[in-house]
């Protein structure tokens, strides 16, 4: 009954039929599964990973990429039940926080059980304005020279012509959706725990700190030595952080109970 399977949305690197709940990825702008996959050999056995993969890369790379937040989340909830089969945390990291919050807000909108923990991964509270430059208009060529300053995309991969001009309407389409979407100011009845790089300009600490208003509940923040992909420098910190976390949650009661409706 709660078994969820590989789809073209969901990338579940090792199935885990035991697990106890679930942790749901969303990759930063222009990232894929490949950004998670990894983390399979470090979580906790009562986990089962689940990546989100959006159209538009990787595996899905010749599919049309989503450019709104509207279009995303319509598609996401029509696995409403699959993601709320069993207790659920969900993560991103920068747009993916963001795009994970509103498919928090618009499933408990929908009366599905909320996630039991909500982890925040180098990005501004989502109902904050946006300070940074916005880029998803620019032409191609100086649109990608902002890409390359951010520094998330290997050198290698931004030298390849071919390739950039295959990834280039994802990474717009991606930026798209950072550019243009704020959401309303709607707290979640769970935790929120806010992770930030302690040299990240694109996020600042004012910024980080009004996730705290997305929450009805606690809130807390933890620092990691890096910039804004801290999550790829520091992997080994921010998984045992997580794993951490996923322990306390498994000994919580909502973990046990099984999801019905």
């Amino acid at each position: 009954m709660n078994k969820m399977k590989n789809s073209d949305w969901f990338v579940i690197p090792a199935p885990n039929a035991q697990a106890k709940m679930r942790l749901f990825c969303f990759p930063y702008a222009g990232g894929n599964a490949a950004t998670f996959q990894a983390w399979t050999q470090v979580l906790p056995t009562f986990v089962e990973l689940v990546i989100v993969q959006p159209p538009g890369r990787a595996s899905r790379l010749l599919e049309p990429a989503i450019n709104n937040m509207h279009e995303m989340t319509t598609e996401l909830l029509k696995f409403s039940k699959d993601i709320t089969s069993l207790p659920y945390v969900l993560l991103g990291h920068s747009l993916g926080s963001r795009v994970a919050y509103q498919l928090a807000v618009e499933l408990i909108e929908q009366h599905y059980p909320s996630p039991i923990h909500f982890i925040a991964s180098g990005s501004r509270a989502p109902h904050t304005v946006k300070t940074s430059e916005r880029i998803c208009d620019l032409p191609d060529k100086l649109f990608l020279d902002k890409i390359a300053a951010m520094n998330g995309t290997p050198k290698e991969v931004m030298m390849n012509k071919e390739l950039m001009e295959l990834l280039l309407p994802m990474l717009k389409a991606d930026f798209s959706i950072s550019d243009n979407y704020q959401a309303s100011q709607s707290p979640l009845p769970c935790d929120i725990t806010a992770l930030a790089g302690t040299d990240d300009e694109q996020v600042s600490e004012k910024q980080l700190v009004a996730w705290a208003e997305l929450t009805s509940t606690e809130f807390k923040s933890m620092h990691f030595h890096g910039g804004h992909f801290f999550i790829d420098t520091c992997a080994s910190q921010v998984t045992d952080a997580i794993s951490s976390l996923l322990h306390l949650l498994v000994s919580e009661k909502s973990v046990t109970q099984q999801t019905t409706y």
